[in-house]
């Protein structure tokens, strides 16, 4: 980690959560998710404002690169934000780090939270600023699920952002979902998803490793590889998760992830780490999730760091919330996974 750590003030009722879109324009398109989410944050406490260029559809994102940066960029200046949660992933918010104000962001420290593509920007604002953010809940998905936010996940959320106690041991969710209902035909809206019984996690490699937590969807992650904004992985707990493929209703293919994978490796990536966290697959069947697991251990043959599987983070729900850069503990004769050090402040 090339500078000092930085910690946005924790999250308390009445404070503003500011809502924005840095690459797809979801928020634009499914009203009725926002009014949700809306309803869903107010009944918890809270005000929620949404950026400028937040509805806005231009295609497949929400404006241009500079209307989706200024968003970021005027909100860390907004003293009365506490909080900015990204809409929406997407595949673009690529395109908004040449327009980023690094120096705003970095006087103005603040909670910055979302998954997905959503990495690309985590993992440049550490790189670039110091601060903490989180890779976890978005407003149209997480904060906009019908009848209302998951409990597990408002729960690891709000041990997140919501005191300055660290995390401390992450217990699996008793159950997940990856039922995809139709946003668009208002499917959404008619039930809950349907509920599969958690197995829990598993170990892939045995172990104990500490180190900063970084990562985030692993697609995402290579679009930075390269770049001066490419993270540092020495001494890291590596986690990384599956998005949806070339459809919403199956995930990346294996053969993909085994390429990126290389990529990584091929990188020094795989040296450098104290072990490998894995989201639980998004859209897999029992196959793919068998062929998965035996290309992890096949691309870390060479490396004895611990890796543990299944965690729920990512594509499926419901998700934990992971304070980027934070220390992070993974114990596999004690089953522990634990996050040891403060997120805010």
């Amino acid at each position: 980690m090339s500078r000092k750590q930085l910690f946005a003030s924790r999250l308390q009722k009445g404070d503003t959560i500011a809502i924005v879109s840095p690459s797809g324009c979801g928020a634009g398109l499914f009203s009725h998710r926002v009014k949700r989410g809306i309803k869903n944050l107010e009944r918890r406490g809270y005000r929620v404002v949404f950026g400028k260029n937040a509805f806005k559809v231009t295609g497949y994102t929400a404006g241009s690169p500079q209307e989706r940066a200024e968003d970021i960029n005027q909100l860390f200046k907004d003293k009365a934000v506490k909080a900015i949660v990204c809409a929406i992933g997407g595949n673009h918010s690529n395109q908004l780090l040449p327009h980023l104000d690094w120096k705003a962001i970095k006087d103005n420290p603040k909670i910055f939270c979302g998954f997905s593509d959503i990495t690309v920007l985590h993992l440049a604002i550490h790189k670039k600023t110091g601060l903490i953010t989180f890779y976890g809940p978005s407003f149209l998905n997480q904060f906009s699920e019908y009848p209302t936010i998951h409990r597990y996940t408002w729960e690891y959320f709000c041990k997140a952002v919501a005191s300055p106690s660290p995390i401390g041991k992450i217990t699996p969710s008793s159950w997940w979902t990856d039922e995809v209902l139709d946003w668009a035909e208002k499917k959404d809206s008619q039930r809950p998803r349907r509920k599969k019984k958690n197995c829990g996690w598993i170990w892939l490699r045995s172990g104990r490793a500490c180190g900063r937590l970084i990562g985030g969807c692993i697609t995402s992650l290579m679009h930075l590889r390269g770049t001066s904004y490419f993270p540092s992985f020495k001494n890291a707990l590596f986690f990384w998760e599956i998005p949806e493929g070339e459809s919403i209703y199956e995930g990346e293919p294996v053969s993909v992830i085994d390429s990126y994978l290389t990529d990584l490796e091929l990188s020094g990536v795989f040296e450098k780490i104290k072990g490998m966290i894995v989201g639980r697959p998004y859209r897999y069947n029992k196959r793919q999730v068998k062929d998965l697991v035996e290309v992890i251990k096949t691309r870390t043959s060479g490396y004895n760091f611990p890796i543990l599987f299944n965690v729920d983070f990512g594509h499926t729900d419901p998700i934990i919330t992971l304070p980027i850069g934070v220390r992070g503990t993974l114990d596999s004769q004690q089953d522990l996974f634990s996050i040891d050090g403060k997120a805010v402040c």
